[in-house]
């Protein structure tokens, strides 16, 4: 066709258009994911760094096999028609697809269950009939999609070894593989992103934090968009032929790398409240951020004696409160009864409800400057009772 590119400046062109795409997002969860943990570490201590944050760091080796496996292993015959290459080499390359197969299966579930687990230490029991269900949904899609991609082909290997004659194999078509993975797993990101917007909403907070807060989990949304425009690339190339796989997969190994690395991407997001306070960046998102710094400065002691459901000193923060963006996004839930201070018990003592307890309380400044500590004797007694309705 007239005007049709050279073949040599295409790959060249595609070559460098996967690299970009590919080290761009590889970089941001190479920073983000460890910023994740070091967050949750930073906010409290080891003993806050749980499943979700385990799930990221799977998630990540595994992006990283991925990843390494397409851009190295199939870099030699990706994006070039399969006429001009020889059949060891294609035999190579659809190993190597075999591999990345698997590890993509396994590494959008883990990014799953990561969104899951975060779900769960965040919002209520009431909730967890949900998370339940996109547990349960996540774990059928793994299990299927590694049923169906090792045993794609009988005998295993003939997944790969075009030498094997037709009528000594046979095949599911990968047309069907994959757009039977991809309808459930379009359904399952947008369940996991529609699924807190309820919670998030009744929150106690003003309603442009609970925009922005709900906005930040709605960017899931492009990971949906982008399952579904790979689900698109499926249905346009013919790959249920082998015959030109290595130039069939160039888009296929393009969308899988964005939607991989920018899921976990969205993944991390929400847990990095300590990293915008170490940039000075946390008033934006504080519904403090707007008084004057004098009065930022300022330390109030807080205290109370709570008796027969009565407290003085302090008002209690009325339940599923919060007094900032991310201030429930720290590790504690959205529902729980959460205060301006930490209690932490220094002294088990036979007497119940009496201790001696050290009182830490926060107070960064705009310039950055260190916490202040306070610790004192501290008597609280408690009435366990639970409130009259």
């Amino acid at each position: 066709m007239a005007g049709s590119p050279n073949p040599e400046e295409s790959i060249k062109a595609y070559r460098m258009r996967l690299d970009g795409v590919a080290f761009s997002t590889y970089i941001l969860i190479m920073i983000l994911v460890p910023l994740k943990v070091w967050c949750r570490k930073r906010a409290g201590g080891w003993s806050n760094v749980r499943w979700d944050d385990a799930f990221s760091v799977l998630a990540l080796a595994i992006a990283n096999g991925f990843f390494y496996t397409c851009i190295i292993g199939m870099r030699k015959q990706l994006g070039l028609h399969a006429a001009g290459i020889a059949p060891a080499d294609i035999i190579d390359f659809l190993r190597n697809v075999f591999i990345a197969q698997m590890l993509y299966v396994w590494a959008i579930s883990t990014i799953k269950f990561s969104v899951l687990a975060f779900y769960w230490r965040l919002f209520s029991v009431n909730a967890r009939i949900a998370i339940y269900i996109g547990m349960f949904l996540s774990v059928g899609w793994l299990i299927t999609l590694n049923f169906l991609v090792i045993f794609a082909c009988l005998p295993v290997h003939a997944s790969w070894d075009i030498t094997i004659p037709d009528d000594a194999k046979t095949c599911i078509a990968l047309r069907s593989i994959y757009i039977g993975g991809s309808i459930p797993n379009v359904f399952t990101d947008l369940v996991l992103v529609l699924m807190p917007i309820p919670y998030v909403w009744r929150l106690n907070a003003p309603l442009p934090q609970r925009i922005l807060l709900a906005g930040m989990f709605a960017l899931g949304t492009f990971i949906a968009v982008v399952s579904a425009v790979r689900l698109a690339v499926f249905l346009r190339i013919p790959i249920a032929t082998a015959g030109d796989v290595t130039y069939n997969f160039r888009e296929i190994i393009v969308w899988s790398i964005v939607e991989i690395n920018i899921g976990l991407t969205c993944a991390c997001l929400p847990s990095l409240k300590p990293a915008l306070a170490f940039l000075g960046l946390n008033s934006i998102f504080s519904s403090n951020g707007s008084r004057g710094a004098s009065e930022r400065d300022d330390v109030k002691f807080m205290s109370w004696r709570s008796k027969s459901g009565e407290s003085k000193g302090s008002r209690p923060r009325k339940k599923g409160a919060t007094g900032g963006l991310f201030s429930t996004l720290g590790g504690t839930k959205m529902d729980s009864e959460e205060d301006g201070f930490t209690m932490v018990d220094k002294r088990e003592r036979e007497e119940a409800n009496k201790g001696n307890l050290e009182i830490e309380l926060q107070s960064r400044v705009s310039d950055g400057g260190a916490g202040i500590s306070v610790q004192r004797d501290w008597s609280v007694v408690v009435d366990e009772r639970p409130h009259a309705r």
